[in-house]
């Protein structure tokens, strides 16, 4: 597969290549000097995701005998508390469809604002700022945000031309003889995201074994009842960061989950769950009422609260 990248930034062509390689795609990274067709210093988001689209683009004209090709930018971006690093891609395939991918937003040091504000060059002052406080180096290069632009634009690009499918998954509404409900935090979910626990359904495996066998895989004990099935499921687009992530684990993605729901009761003693640290970072017993403060995913309590009306 090759690429053309749009700029000739050695940075960046490091970056693109480790980036897509992670993703199990064999490639050729190219890059060429071009301009952004924006201010050199963009500062706010939307000139710098036109950046990255001009880049992709006058790449493609010059190159255009090519698999893809891809354009990055960084710039600036004021919410009214100091600058934030912001940092978008654009990849053009061969049919000149675009597909973005942002990264995660840096909040800048007050003083790196403060001297931007006043019309000096962010590149010159974080390299000195860099230099003179214990800073990650990769905030200069930029590497994690546009890792994660690069691979969230192929992601996108993945779920608009292939047919990716859904991953078939059990989750396990456990509650005990109190009708306290145990929900789960997974080491990749952030301090206040919870879900109940559950996973992937095998192939030639039925649902009703996949979620018992989950249950005792990820916490330890085979304490565990089935009650009853809800005649309701859930299917959901994963986000273009979970599509990357797993692309890269695994070598392959689906689009998102189909979600089968089972009401199960905890027959054991709380301590003898024992969750697997490699998949769970903190298991937690909640009852009804707080149930709702601690599914903060995307239509996640509206979901549960349909499941819930049938199982209960």
């Amino acid at each position: 597969m090759r690429i053309v990248l749009g700029s000739a930034n050695k940075d960046k062509l490091k970056i693109v290549k480790k980036t897509l390689e992670e993703l199990h795609l064999n490639i050729i990274v190219e890059g060429i000097k071009v301009d952004s067709g924006t201010s050199s210093q963009p500062m706010n988001k939307k000139v710098t995701k036109k950046g990255a689209l001009y880049r992709a683009t006058k790449a493609m004209k010059q190159k255009p005998d090519s698999d893809f090709w891809i354009g990055l930018e960084g710039g600036l971006h004021d919410y009214g508390e100091g600058y934030h690093l912001v940092t978008y891609a654009c990849l053009i395939d061969q049919t000149g469809k675009k597909y973005y991918g942002e990264g995660e937003e840096i909040h800048l040091p007050q003083e790196v604002s403060k001297r931007v504000q006043k019309g000096e060059w962010f590149g010159k002052v974080i390299r000195e700022y860099a230099k003179d406080h214990d800073i990650n180096k990769e905030l200069v290069t930029r590497l994690s945000p546009f890792t994660q632009a690069v691979q969230n634009a192929y992601a996108e690009y993945l779920k608009g031309t292939h047919d990716l499918g859904y991953r078939e998954k059990a989750a396990g509404i456990v509650v005990d003889d109190s009708s306290n409900f145990l929900i789960v935090q997974l080491i990749n979910y952030d301090e206040d995201d919870w879900n109940f626990s559950g996973g992937g359904i095998e192939p030639g495996e039925n649902a009703e074994a996949a979620i018992l066998r989950e249950l005792q895989e990820e916490l330890g004990t085979n304490n565990f009842k089935l009650v009853k099935k809800s005649k309701h499921s859930t299917q959901y687009e994963w986000s273009n960061s979970v599509i990357a992530r797993r692309l890269k684990e695994k070598g392959s993605t689906f689009r998102g989950q189909n979600m089968q729901y089972f009401l199960v009761r905890f027959k054991g003693e709380r301590e003898n769950i024992k969750p697997d640290l490699s998949e769970i970072r903190n298991i937690k017993w909640v009852n009804k009422t707080e149930l709702k403060n601690h599914l903060n995913f995307p239509d996640q309590w509206k979901a549960t609260k349909v499941v819930l009306k049938d199982l209960l």
